[in-house]
């Protein structure tokens, strides 16, 4: 008996999963006759439909006489077959709960088929097939004949026709009049049918079809199931528009071919229609039909920018092997000239996978040099203890990115990182370790050798962590590295060499519902040799102790709260906070500085012992902050008011420093830290801090506000403000930022994004633009004003890049796309829950 060829073929491509439907014929392993009306075997769906639509009569024989010739899945009769399994709204409702499907709030209904898209389908070879109809003849000489209402019903499957006859041989039907083939989320309907039960081969005539799953639907003049997997389809028509005389695109193929044994679909002479006009027409194309990664041609990326004009990038991809491919990509960009991008991608069987990337753009004509990208990543899961990756960068200068890179939300990073790293965890309980190789690569090159980043060639770090039950906690941490910087510009002496850092911890952690108390008592410990070449570019002597620093400091810590709760109208609470820290000065000024900062003070910083972002320095401390928290929440769980005010009082001046021209520490206090925040309403919010110097004066406040509406709406501002603090490492700026999405009339939209420099009086970033979002299509256009992450924008060679950008989605098909949801989801706080709840509204 044949098989269902179809059964694992609608997942990856729309137009394949849509087609292969009409080639859909049951097997049948036994029949009855019935000389009396039968009830029809038929699913819920059908009955609730039939109910809400007026029966179809006739659909296929009546199509010739209809006033839309050139587009049969056009004309009246078409349209009255669509409409009785598309559903709006209210049809929707008045289904049973079980048999109802979620309409897209772009679009006025939803297919819904006789068979539901979760049927499983029994394998033919052990279903039971029954054949119903209102007469039946069987003759053994010349065959059998159905007519009226025949019906030939399989758990899963179903064919309806008003008359099917059976040769003598039981094995060519042929079927005839209102022919539907239903199957899960599928179904077709046309006037004749021709099947042959034994090889699977076939033709349907002039077959209208519908694609649940894929919201689908169109016409096909001739489908012509071969053997060997192979299926043509003669004049097709292909959409995933609501139906209408006039969707407002569709697909005309002059002839599609599927083959199974290749897992590839072809079409020829296939045309892209916007309403009634062509406007896209494509001699041959190539796709896939099921899982199998076949080459071919992907979608072109188009755009234009101020610098770079007009830019125009087709793919191919390669299918070199089931463990690895190719991605090809040449380009042209007016104003450049053409450039070609690349991906190889493998995987191995025991030894992981990797990505090798790149891009090359020679003679840039604004540029006047090659332009060049490339990039190699790879990661290995030895076992479960052990994992290693490799990541390798490279870039010929600081604005390839933004010149030439393909997706708006890409950010240029200065200092590309090339490592190669191990990693051991889920070994032996609280035991982690890093070894790993890693250096920089500088994309500025007016950046002094002074300083760029140092390369750790290695660094080892291994930490461990145990405790009991009770309260005890002890910690063990090393880290180990050889920091190498080549100055050959003479902004520097060499200063590179060898640091070993530990600390040897112990603590006792004591909590409980009302609060907690966690004294701990460390050892730290630095050691730094000088390396040959700097001990001979800063004179050394390499025979005493002048090329090696040491230096160990103990430390006590005591970090204590208490929680203090009154229910009432509001569940308020205080938390008021104790934190102490000692530890003696060990003299380190003229200690080298490998790769540590001075941290940001903020609230939460109050709070810990370390002063510095790193281990070449080991803090000296006497001092105790003091902080409180107030919450008050409601009884929905929203916190209607948040603040938190806390500073630190110091006992003794802090002596260590990163630079010996930096200042010594000598303010008795740090000043106020303020944190506060409220949650106005289930949309609304607002959090805010604030910070001020031993002086009184103001050393830096953010605010945020930010709204998110049930339509999905969202607004978010916020304003940023630092002064210059030379002893935290502390630069000086102010900017606003502001960012929304607004629902407009319908399926409109705006959304825009803002970063304006206030200090400086110019825009460093806008963006504006317009979406809408119909039911089987999507467009957006927005214009982007903008300065590469790594310019300063002060300066007069300075140019800001503009850019206006259009992108066109074909729901279910393909489309031109600039990536303007990731770059929105980027700038945008919140933006993606937004969009989730604008697509479910």
């Amino acid at each position: 008996m044949p098989n269902c060829f179809f059964s694992q073929q609608f997942q990856l491509n729309p137009l394949a999963a849509a087609l292969l439907v009409c080639s859909l014929t049951p097997v049948y392993s036994q029949f009855t006759h019935a000389e009396e009306n039968v009830i029809e075997k038929t699913q819920a769906p059908q009955k609730a439909i039939s109910q809400q639509n007026a029966q179809f009569q006739n659909t296929a024989s009546k199509q010739q006489g209809t006033k839309n010739q050139d587009n049969p899945a056009a004309t009246d009769e078409a349209q009255a077959f669509f409409s009785q399994y598309y559903l709006n709204r209210e049809q929707m409702a008045s289904l049973p709960i079980d048999q109802q499907r979620p309409i897209s709030a772009t679009c006025h209904g939803t297919w819904v088929t006789p068979i539901d898209i979760n049927t499983k389908a029994v394998n033919p070879e052990q279903a039971t097939t029954v054949i119903t109809a209102d007469n039946g003849y069987y003759d053994p000489d010349s065959g059998s004949e159905l007519s009226g209402n025949v019906l030939i019903d399989q758990p899963g499957r179903s064919v309806r026709a008003d008359k099917i006859k059976l040769d003598a041989s039981q094995t060519i039907a042929k079927a005839q009049g209102n022919v539907q083939l239903m199957d899960a989320g599928l179904l077709s309907n046309s006037d004749r049918a021709t099947y042959n039960l034994n090889n699977g081969t076939g033709q349907i005539s002039n077959s209208l079809f519908i694609s649940e799953t894929q919201r689908a639907h169109g016409h096909a003049a001739l489908i012509d199931r071969q053997g060997n997997g192979i299926t043509r389809f003669e004049n097709a028509i292909y959409s995933t528009c609501e139906p209408s005389t006039k969707p407002v695109w569709q697909l005309h193929a002059k002839q599609i071919e599927l083959n199974e044994n290749t897992g590839r679909g072809i079409t020829r002479n296939t045309t892209l229609y916007v309403k009634d006009v062509p406007v896209l027409k494509v001699p041959y194309f190539n796709f896939p039909i099921d899982e199998r990664r076949t080459s071919g041609f992907l979608v072109p990326t188009t755009g234009y920018s101020n610098d770079g004009g007009l830019r125009l990038s087709v793919p191919y991809y390669f299918n070199l092997a089931p463990n690895y491919d190719l991605t090809l990509a040449p380009g042209y960009l007016s104003r450049r000239g053409g450039m070609l991008e690349g991906e190889f991608r493998y995987l191995t069987e025991n030894y992981g996978a990797g990505k090798l990337s790149g891009g090359y753009l020679p003679s840039d004509d604004l540029f006047g040099e090659d332009r060049k990208q490339g990039s190699y990543q790879h990661a290995w899961q030895i076992d479960p203890s052990w994992r290693t990756a490799i990541d390798l960068n490279y870039v010929s200068d600081k604005d390839y990115y933004t010149d030439l890179g393909t997706d708006p939300s890409s950010q240029n990073i200065l200092n590309q990182e090339r490592s190669w790293s191990v990693y051991y965890e889920n070994g032996i309980p609280g035991l982690t370790g890093l070894f790993r190789v890693q250096s920089f690569q500088t994309v500025d090159k007016s950046i002094l050798d002074a300083d760029r980043p140092y390369a750790r060639l290695p660094q080892l770090l291994v930490n461990y962590r145990g405790g009991s039950p009770f309260g005890l906690q002890y910690e063990a941490q090393n880290d180990t590295a050889y920091f190498k910087k080549s100055i050959e510009d003479g902004s520097a002496l060499e200063s590179s060499g060898t640091r070993i850092f530990n600390r040897l911890a112990a603590g006792y952690n004591l909590r409980n519902q009302w609060g907690y108390a966690k004294p701990e008592l460390s050892l730290r410990s630095v050691n730094t040799f000088y390396d040959q070449d700097s001990v001979t570019s800063q004179g050394l002597n390499p025979n005493n102790d002048d090329n090696q620093r040491s230096a160990v400091v103990p430390q006590f810590t005591f970090d204590s709260a208490m929680v203090l709760e009154r229910e009432g109208r509001f569940l308020q609470s205080i938390t008021p906070r104790f934190f102490y820290a000692y530890a003696p000065y060990e003299q380190q000024s003229n200690y080298p500085n490998f790769d540590t900062t001075t941290a940001s003070l903020n609230f939460d910083q109050l709070f810990s012992p370390y002063r510095f972002y790193g281990h070449d320095r080991l803090d000296d401390n006497n001092f105790a902050s003091l902080g409180a928290t107030y919450r008050a929440y409601d009884n929905i769980g929203l916190e209607r008011f948040r603040v938190g005010l806390g500073q630190s009082y110091y006992f003794r001046d802090r002596k260590v420093r990163l630079d010996e021209n930096d200042p010594v520490a000598t303010e008795h206090n740090s000043g106020p830290a303020l944190a506060i925040g409220s949650q106005l309403s289930r949309n609304f919010s607002i959090n805010g801090n604030a910070l001020w110097l031993a002086n009184g004066d103001n050393s830096q406040n953010d605010v945020q506000l930010n709204y998110t509406g049930n339509d999905g709406s969202i607004y978010n501002t916020g304003y940023y403000y630092r002064r210059q603090v030379k002893s935290q490492n502390q630069q000086s700026y102010q900017q606003v930022t502001a960012g929304f999405v607004q629902p407009l009339h319908d399926q409109w939209r705006a959304m825009g994004y803002m970063q304006y420099d206030i200090k400086n009086d110019l825009a460093r970033e806008w963006l504006l633009g317009f979406n809408y979002d119909a039911c089987c299509w999507q467009a957006s256009l927005y214009g982007r004003y903008y300065y590469n992450d790594l310019d300063d924008p002060t300066m007069e060679d300075i140019k800001p890049k503009r850019a206006i950008m259009m992108e066109i989605k074909l729901k279910g098909l393909a489309g031109f796309s600039g990536n303007l949801g990731n770059l929105l989801q980027q700038k945008i706080l919140g933006y993606q829950q937004v969009e989730t709840l604008w697509n479910e509204r």
